[in-house]
């Protein structure tokens, strides 16, 4: 409590200094809700992540686009690699020991080598898929990952227009409350007035002024905790908003804007892929059946088609190497064809990666089946306490309007001398009793709408 303390009355003040020198922006509830789905940074992580999904498709297309590729290579050998034969008669590198002094045995070994110290080898590689299984699955796969992420944008867009909505509306049901607190404060320091100049003149008791100025002073208290929490809510909005906090927030919007009595209940078919939760089911299932083809086509074979063109040289010498305008000295070569990859035999991992996808498709079946249930429960849900809602705010907002009538009364009746002052009190205690109940039965009401437009899947409609 002590914590608290310090925090209100040393950094609030702080902090609202910091807002009367920043920039002041204002905002009716629908413009609030668009800035905040430009502006969050969980929106534009959001967004983010549909731009990795495109990158991502590209990258999967570059797959089936032709591959090209070149490679060098220069090597100096010490020691040249020598291949190790036998001297043995039949064979055509055979030397007679009666050919020369020093000639091998028969069945002596004997090395040489073909290679001069010196090569260089360049060639250029394309390949280009033919046919691949693997490859057009995954094509659709990283199309419909991206419309996955593109329901996931929209779904942190519906969660942040629902925290902005709620929040917008209910400081302005704060501001109207604190603003009704500064009438009772200005009619109940005046009813003070008139009871001190009465007890002046001897027609009040003492315990008259004291009921009221006890009175006075818990609405002051009141009104001071309302002011430090409505200011407390303003910066929780700039931050659902993904607006500087520092930045003055000025609200245009006017709860008489919304009209509970031209509002009807919801009773017709809910239509299950309006929610996004459940539209992103659908999407995960589609994911799940193409990742069960995609495991299916790695038994079709892969058709590759190859070309190769480079060129060969080796010397003696490594400057000889430069001589590029002798003849002979490089040599070219080039070849292409197609290259054939079969599957033949997995150890069955293909066969069971299937099962996978297919008890992941049967869960996910089941999830869709029992979300449905749960938008029914919701909708019904958000029908009965909207109901319950208006029911409520028709009571508060004829209770309301009979407090203004008693306190009318009781302070006729006082200055006639046939009330009393206590019966004034009263009536003033309860008319503050019926301005909270109407806002917060007004507040509750706008809530519960809230929650049935977004049970139907129609709180944000792009």
């Amino acid at each position: 409590m002590l914590r608290k303390s310090i925090f209100i009355f040393l950094v609030l003040p702080g902090l609202v200094a910091l807002e009367l020198s920043a920039q002041v922006r204002t905002f009716s509830a629908n413009e609030a809700i668009q800035f905040a789905l430009e502006n969050s940074q969980l929106v534009r992580n959001a967004k983010l992540d549909t731009d990795i999904a495109a990158a991502k498709v590209q990258e999967t297309i570059g797959i089936g686009l032709p591959q090209i590729s070149g490679s060098a290579s220069v090597l100096h050998y010490p020691n040249i690699q020598k291949f190790v034969l036998e001297n043995t008669p039949g064979t055509p590198f055979f030397i007679s020991p009666d050919a020369f002094k020093g000639a091998p045995a028969i069945n002596a070994p004997i090395a040489f080598g073909l290679a001069l110290e010196n090569s260089l080898t360049g060639n250029i590689q394309a390949s280009q898929l033919l046919f691949n299984g693997n490859y057009l699955v995954g094509l659709k796969a990283s199309k419909t990952y991206q419309e996955l992420s593109a329901k996931q944008l929209k779904q942190a867009r519906t969660s942040i227009a629902e925290q902005v909505s709620k929040t917008y509306y209910a400081i302005l049901v704060n501001s109207e409350k604190s603003r009704l607190l500064d009438l009772n404060l200005s009619r109940l320091d005046s009813t003070c007035r008139e009871i001190r100049l009465l007890f002046k003149n001897g027609f009040a008791e003492q315990i008259d002024v004291n009921r009221l100025e006890v009175a006075l002073n818990n609405l002051k208290s009141e009104k001071q905790k309302t002011i430090r929490l409505l200011q407390l809510a303003r910066y929780g909005l700039k931050l659902q908003m993904g607006m500087p906090v520092g930045d003055s927030l000025v609200l245009t919007g006017k709860l008489d804007e919304v009209n509970p009595d031209s509002l009807q209940a919801f009773g017709g078919t809910v239509d299950y892929s309006r929610r996004i939760e459940y539209s992103t089911l659908q999407t995960q299932k589609a994911l799940t059946a193409l990742d069960l083809k995609n495991v299916q086509a790695g038994y079709y074979p892969t058709l590759v088609a190859i070309a190769t063109l480079g060129v060969n040289s080796a010397a003696s010498k490594f400057s000889n190497l430069s001589n590029v305008n002798e003849k002979f000295r490089y040599a070219p070569f080039s070849f292409f064809g197609v290259n054939l990859s079969v599957p033949v035999f997995d150890g069955l991992q293909k066969k069971y990666k299937a099962e996978q996808s297919r008890i992941n498709m049967m869960k996910i079946s089941n999830g869709m089946k029992q979300l449905e249930n749960v938008i029914d429960f919701e909708v019904k849900q958000a029908n009965i306490n909207l109901a319950n809602a208006f029911e409520s705010y028709a009571i508060q907002k004829r209770n309301l309007k009979l407090a203004e009538e008693v306190v009318r009364v009781s302070k006729v009746k006082y200055r006639q001398g046939v009330g009393s002052n206590l019966e004034v009190t009263n009536a003033e205690s309860s008319l503050k009793e019926s301005q909270t109940n109407y806002y917060t039965a007004l507040y509750d009401f706008i809530i519960a709408k809230i929650d049935l437009d977004k049970a139907q899947g129609q709180l944000l409609r792009d």
